[in-house]
């Protein structure tokens, strides 16, 4: 018991036995040395790399760690002081881990999962993502993955076999639910691999063995096409780097759901990102963060060499400070907690669901009206003011749009994700299309459902289209078997011959306006196209 942390009050064990956490380690008791002994031991191996799973943060308030914060200075009754301290005493363990590796440890790979993504220590991206256990889901790959894929190479979706979750031995997704998680890896620029357990008596167990072997000799049909590609991105996403945990803002969420919804190829960056040298053509600001000085110089030049801004909520707030919204007025937060806007041409007032900013327009073009709330949700001692309908229309703005650059007053992504009303989407698809109206990809009649992406390697440049997607039964996402979808038109960017994978038959097509045209074909699932240059 003396290698555990100690919780604040004063209790080894919690409560939920059944937790992988029911108890954990102090990285400041003797269980230190023990590990970096047996890093010592297996580096005398021929090994290809380490993957240090649950390299976790918690509290601890051993003897120990109560003896070091004071010896550091750190204030002891200060919950925010503790959970720092804790991440810096995780940090020096993972440098700890790395030295004891030896001479292998710049030879081979080295991952922790719990590391932030920032990490120098981490030689590669490696995604843990169960898309039937609700922790994850399915959106979480694809906006974890058009984040680490900026930061690097090498990039691995670790997906598992499981029903469930970890542990669940008896249980196997479909071939469907697999082929399901590959195709997110191809679309994303990520190779792919399937996590199992072995039974401790009759190890691989063959049903197992079939159906990842069925899902990747599917892979192998496409691996010369996807191999070391990258995707091409016209929408950038701007975030904060996070030195202590891969926290990435909710935000991101929506906006990823909202942009794939819209046919738009996207990637997440932060300050360490090259969205410039990807050719990012639009960058979204979704949330206010302090913006280091390079980073704010760069998407100043970003600015004047013709890129184009989309600024939402708070975030108006920096587009102010980088001197590019200087046709809005922001006046202060709003207090109303249920606020509403109208377009030009309907009398509708939709529901922002989430906080605003007030803005009045100096300049530009007025796309979308503030409209005010009768009243808050308020208790007056006698009844609750529950129902809150539409005010009318008043000074301010919701959303306004001057040249290069565009702003919606309120969190459209976050209420898009906490709400899904296709409204946010039709706002911000019309206020893209206004300030960026030439998009990579053209496909107007194609379901809101399947979803696009464009990735490319040194020999091949792939356009991929994925019609599957999960039912819900209840909390919990499962894909039995694929969805089909009916054969629409595509509008791609550029000049093309179009074949389709992994028969390498060649499509129809034509160009018109230096766009390539062609029809999909109907899809079952998922496709591939290999574009070649004309």
């Amino acid at each position: 018991l003396g290698w555990n942390k100690v919780n604040r009050e004063g209790k080894v064990y919690v409560l939920d036995k059944k937790s992988n956490f029911f108890r954990s380690m102090c990285y400041n008791s003797p269980y230190r040395q023990h590990f970096l002994s047996e890093i010592r031991e297996i580096c005398e191996y021929d090994i290809d790399g380490l993957f240090i799973d649950c390299f976790t943060v918690h509290e601890c308030y051993c003897p120990a760690c109560m003896a070091d914060m004071t010896k550091r200075g750190i204030n002891t009754n200060d919950g925010n002081s503790i959970s720092q301290y804790q991440f810096t005493v995780r940090n020096e363990f993972a440098a700890e881990i790395k030295e004891a590796m030896g001479d292998k440890k710049d030879k081979v790979k080295l991952f922790f999962n719990g590391l932030s993504w920032s990490s120098p220590l981490l030689t590669h991206a490696e995604i843990e993502c169960l898309t039937t256990d609700p922790l994850w889901g399915y959106d979480f790959f694809d906006f974890t993955a058009a984040y680490t894929r900026t930061l690097y190479e090498d990039r691995v979706y670790m997906s598992g076999r499981y029903q469930k979750s970890w542990g669940d031995f008896g249980g196997i997704k479909p071939v469907a639910c697999m082929q399901n998680d590959l195709y997110d890896a191809m679309m994303n620029s990520f190779a792919i691999s399937f996590g199992d357990h072995l039974h401790p008596v009759d190890g691989f167990e063959n049903e197992v063995a079939l159906r990842i072997g069925t899902v990747m000799e599917e892979k192998l049909r496409y691996e010369k096409y996807v191999t070391g590609s990258d995707n091409i991105a016209e929408v950038g996403i701007l975030v904060p780097s996070n030195s202590m945990s891969r926290q990435i803002p909710n935000f991101v969420k929506g906006a990823v759901r909202m942009l794939k919804e819209l046919k738009l190829t996207y990637s997440i960056y932060d300050e360490n990102g090259s969205f410039e040298e990807d050719g990012v053509k639009l960058l979204i600001l979704g949330e206010y963060f302090d913006m280091p000085e390079a980073l704010s110089k760069r998407v100043i030049t970003f600015a004047e060499n013709g890129g184009r801004l989309l600024f939402t909520g708070s975030a108006i707030n920096m587009g102010k400070e980088l001197g590019i919204l200087d046709y809005v007025e922001v006046i202060g937060r709003d207090t109303s907690d249920n606020a509403y806007y109208t377009l030009s041409g309907s009398d509708m007032r939709w529901a922002m669901y989430n906080p605003s900013l007030l803005i009045k327009r100096l300049d530009g073009e007025e796309v979308a009206k503030y409209v005010s709330k009768v009243t808050n949700f308020i208790w007056d001692g006698r009844q609750s003011y529950f129902y809150r309908p539409q005010g009318e229309g008043s000074e301010y703005s919701a959303a306004l749009k001057n040249g290069n650059s565009a702003c919606i007053c309120f969190d459209i992504f976050n209420a898009y994700i906490d709400n899904f009303l296709i409204e946010h989407r039709e706002l911000t698809g019309k206020l893209i299309d206004s300030i960026l109206p030439q998009k990579i990809v053209e496909a107007p009649n194609m379901p809101k459902t399947a979803t696009v992406a464009l990735t490319k390697n040194s020999e091949h440049t792939v356009f991929h289209v994925k019609s599957t997607y999960p039912e819900h039964k209840m909390r919990q996402g499962i894909i039995e078997e694929h969805n089909y979808m009916k054969s629409v038109q595509v509008s791609l960017l550029g000049e093309y011959k179009v074949l389709a994978l992994p028969e390498l038959k060649e499509l129809d097509s034509h160009t018109e306006n230096g766009r390539t045209v062609f029809e999909t074909s109907d899809i079952l699932g998922y496709k591939a196209f290999l574009l070649e240059q004309k």
